[in-house]
């Protein structure tokens, strides 16, 4: 009679084989979840980056053409960074400027008119947004706080692009571009929105801003 094959230890190779196709699939399945996590926070991120942009873009279409600026004192211009001068919305096309090579003064413009008000004044009739002030940061301390507690940098650049002659002739207006910016990441935009103002924008009838 044969004797039956020794089988001891199989038990243990089986087990082991099925640890370790799970682990393979599991290590696949926690891959996709955290690549599904990273893309549903920075979907978050942009809707919410974007949700900024539409408000402070609003609150310039509430203003006057003549208020609509920013503050360029030497001391606000001297604590913006890089990231603020070298993005392509610190640029005036009409002008050829831009702020990294002709600087922010040059390049962007302040409220404007005879009897422009002041950043001041400008900002402290808007608290919310502070269109006057060219680069400013939303975060779960701030008032009013963003909207989902993260941080966001909100940079606005304003450029006069001066008047054209010829056939398609239009007279000077101001480009607005908002640029929102996760704060741990600056480098990097989440948000860009830009309209453009005529001085017809908001005005009292009979005024001189045009």
């Amino acid at each position: 009679m044969l004797r039956t094959r020794n089988e001891g230890g199989f038990l243990m190779l089986e087990l082991l084989m099925a640890m370790t196709v799970m682990s393979i699939a599991l290590t696949a399945l926690v891959t996709v979840f955290s690549a599904g996590l990273i893309t549903m926070r920075r979907a978050s991120q942009q809707t919410t980056a974007s949700f900024l942009a539409d408000i402070q873009i609003e609150t310039y279409r509430a203003m006057t053409s003549r208020d609509i600026g920013l503050d360029l004192s030497a001391g606000t211009v001297a604590a913006l960074d890089n990231n603020y001068k070298n993005d392509a919305g610190c640029a005036n096309s009409g002008a050829g400027t831009t702020c990294a090579t002709n600087g922010v003064t040059t390049t962007e413009t302040g409220p404007t008119g005879t009897t422009a008000d002041t950043c001041t004044q400008i900002n402290s009739w808007y608290p919310n947004t502070l269109p006057c002030t060219p680069s400013r940061t939303v975060s779960s301390a701030t008032t009013p706080a963003s909207p989902d507690g993260r941080s966001y940098r909100i940079d606005t650049y304003v450029a006069m692009l001066p008047a054209t002659t010829g056939t398609n002739a239009q007279r000077a207006v101001k480009q607005v571009t908002v640029v929102v910016r996760d704060s741990s990441n600056l480098a990097s935009s989440l948000a860009r929105e830009s309209s453009v103002f005529d001085c017809s924008t908001g005005v009292t009838p009979n005024s001189s801003d045009c």
